[in-house]
């Protein structure tokens, strides 16, 4: 018999594994030195990790009850473990941890092509399993997101490894299999909540096998029980610590009211999401007075069915727009812009007209659909059914490019089976060059907007202006005003590039613009009494009692609000605020280090002595640990002659607390 030349056997999933690694590693390092974000978050990337540094601090009890499902970030925590510090909130991280959990996140997607080829030998055979592997490991919006801090590499791979683990299951008559498939659609739920669909799909692919009703009914209640054990966790400590009744996440019913509410352009497309900004406090405005995450997210549900029903004809309208977004060769932008990200890189350039790019791969999928449908089969329910749940959650929230991960990844393995069933054939050429231009001919989303997309040019423009490029950073915070003349971040922030360059009078209006156009934003305010202080001493001490009357939780407006009190020697308030600071924030030493200085004016070495006892000097920034070893040298001299007048040290610098968001997305 003449040998093949096609890999077998174990060589297939070699050759998948390191071509898809590679391939994701080469993309990487491109990355790193053209993607300015790279090291940088921004939106739902800055989310995750700034989530990350919550459950490092304080533990899973960070931010409950939980806004976005915490599976991810409680990912990267563990990675995290590895440094002392991933910076601060709001902040970018280290070089060497954005690298390494990239090239985790590229040896996971590994797995899942492993996965992939698994499936696909298991339903169609080797050559399409190794077909499959091939068309995801090219795929090219797989590629780009291994080298985004986003879930969708983490919740691909769960996806897939769970529909893997059902069609194992389907090989067995105990019921125990079927359990662990609903623990890991379980843990695709604490990535994403969007996966708890595909729990009612697996557990009717259970009900599907063969046997008796009880059986295959202890079977599908088996992935349903497994899949709620798994979520109990996190239900406890929504429930216990955050005080609401919250299964995974809050913000599902916002994430419903942005996909289906009437309007058309971002964020009320139905494809794309709300960045920060006037249009995002628009939506919470319309929550505002709703008590409770649980409540709040229930309201907004009622919000969008409320509107379906005033505007059926629009709503469907939509559903339509949605539908074409789903199965459109262009992939609707959602985090960054993907025209300019795919433009970053050879790699994703070359990637871009080969068949892994969305509209070859889709028009594949539907081939496959097409020419293999003579009958579903056992091993086809799981892959079948976890797709059509995958696509129907999409459209009924957003259709954004990251959510139509997954499904192509289940996709090559219907693509490759349709191309190896029917081979390169007159008929499936033909059907194949009509479905591509049929995809390619949808005209959604609209090429205007990917071409301009911007999810949030204030985040962009912080991005640069923590890499030291005050210029970009300036243009982009133009950019948001020209769209919104009131955002009060850019004008917040243009006000700290001008005090940085020294223009005083242009950061002064800049800043009193922002505090005209949002009274209620309490950094604005901050930013104003600090630039103030040396100016007008009444004027600065308003505009900190402002912000911390709007924000009573603003610990760096408290401690601003102490060094002013402190100044004008109104001790006992000094005090007063800078203990409000360090209970808010009892890791922020600085709060800390500035009441024990107030505890040595007042004539209380004992208790400055306890409060510094309480200071982690290894974590301090430089310009703080210099007011501790100040401060310690006066502690000891007072300890010495603590009948002597103590001369206070320099003032710190106020504290510049930058505005973000919290973010909208599931």
């Amino acid at each position: 018999m003449k040998k093949s030349p096609w890999p077998t056997g174990k060589r297939i999933y070699v050759l998948v594994f390191l071509l898809t690694v590679i391939v994701r590693l080469i993309s990487i390092s491109e990355l790193a030195s053209e993607d300015p974000a790279f090291a940088y978050p921004i939106v739902d990337e800055l989310t995750n990790v700034d989530q990350t540094r919550g459950f490092l601090a304080d533990g899973p009890s960070h931010a409950t009850p939980y806004w976005k499902p915490p599976g991810y970030p409680a990912l990267l925590a563990l990675v995290a473990l590895g440094w002392q510090e991933i910076g601060a909130v709001g902040q970018g991280i280290p070089v060497s941890y954005a690298w390494t959990v990239k090239i985790l996140q590229s040896l996971l997607d590994g797995a899942t092509s492993i996965l992939i080829v698994s499936i696909a030998a298991a339903c169609c055979g080797t050559g399409a399993a190794l077909l499959a592997g091939l068309l995801y490991s090219i795929a090219w919006m797989p590629i780009y997101f291994c080298g985004q801090l986003l879930d969708t590499t983490l919740f691909t791979f769960l996806i897939v490894l769970s529909v893997s683990l059902a069609l194992s299951a389907t090989r067995e008559s105990r019921t125990l299999p079927w359990a662990l498939v609903g623990v890991t659609i379980g843990l695709a739920a604490l990535t994403r909540a969007t996966a708890l669909p595909v729990a009612g799909a697996l557990a009717l692919a259970a009900w599907f096998t063969s046997g008796s009703i009880p059986i295959r009914s202890g079977r599908a209640t088996a992935v349903l029980a497994g899949c709620l054990v798994t979520l109990m966790p996190v239900f406890a400590v929504n429930m216990k610590i955050g005080q609401q009744p919250i299964l995974i996440s809050s913000n599902g019913g916002i994430n419903f009211y942005i996909g289906n509410r009437t309007g058309d352009g971002i964020g009320a497309d139905g494809l794309t999401s709300v960045a920060a900004g006037p249009r995002w406090d628009e939506i919470l405005r319309k929550g505002s007075d709703i008590e409770g995450a649980a409540a709040r997210s229930r309201h907004y549900y009622r919000l969008a069915l409320d509107e379906i029903r005033a505007f059926p004809i629009q709503w469907i309208q939509k559903m339509v727009h949605k539908t074409a977004a789903l199965f459109s060769a262009h992939d609707v932008p959602n985090n960054k812009n993907l025209i300019e990200e795919k433009n970053r890189t050879t790699t994703l350039q070359i990637l871009a007209w080969l068949p892994g790019t969305s509209g070859p791969l889709i028009a594949m999928i539907i081939a496959g659909v097409l020419l293999c449908r003579r009958g579903l089969r056992q091993s086809d329910l799981p892959v079948v059914l976890v797709m059509v749940a995958l696509a129907l959650t999409a459209l009924a929230f957003f259709v954004a490019g990251r959510y139509r991960v997954p499904i192509l990844a289940l996709g090559c393995i219907v693509a490759a089976r349709g191309i190896v069933t029917w081979g390169v054939s007159l008929k499936s050429v033909v059907l194949y060059l009509l479905l591509l231009v049929g995809v390619h001919a949808i005209a959604v989303p609209d090429r205007a907007l990917i071409e301009s997309y911007c999810i949030d040019p204030v985040a962009i423009g912080y991005m640069y202006e923590q890499k030291q490029q005050p210029q970009q950073a300036a243009q982009w915070y133009h950019r948001s005003l020209e769209q919104h003349p009131d955002d009060v971040r850019a004008l917040h922030n243009l006000g700290h590039l001008a005090q940085e360059a020294g223009r005083i009078e242009d950061a002064l209006e800049l800043f009193r613009s922002a505090t005209e156009a949002a009274p209620d934003h309490s950094p604005s305010w901050n930013s104003l009494g600090a630039l103030l202080v040396p100016i007008d001493s009444l004027q600065a001490l308003s505009s900190f009692q402002h912000a911390v009357n709007i924000n009573p939780r603003y610990t760096g407006a408290w401690i601003n609000l102490g060094q002013l009190l402190e100044g004008k020697g109104e001790l006992p308030k000094a005090l007063d605020a800078y203990q409000r600071a360090r209970l808010l924030e009892p890791k922020r030493f600085l709060a800390t280090i500035l009441e024990a200085r107030v505890q040595l004016k007042l004539m209380s070495p004992r208790n400055a002595g306890r409060l510094l006892r309480r200071v982690d000097s290894g974590s301090l920034e430089p310009g703080v640990k210099a007011l501790l070893e100040t401060v310690e040298r006066q502690w000891q001299q007072a300890l010495e002659e603590p009948s002597e007048t103590i001369q206070p040290p320099q003032v710190a610098p106020p504290d510049r607390t930058r505005e973000r968001r919290e973010e909208g997305e599931g």
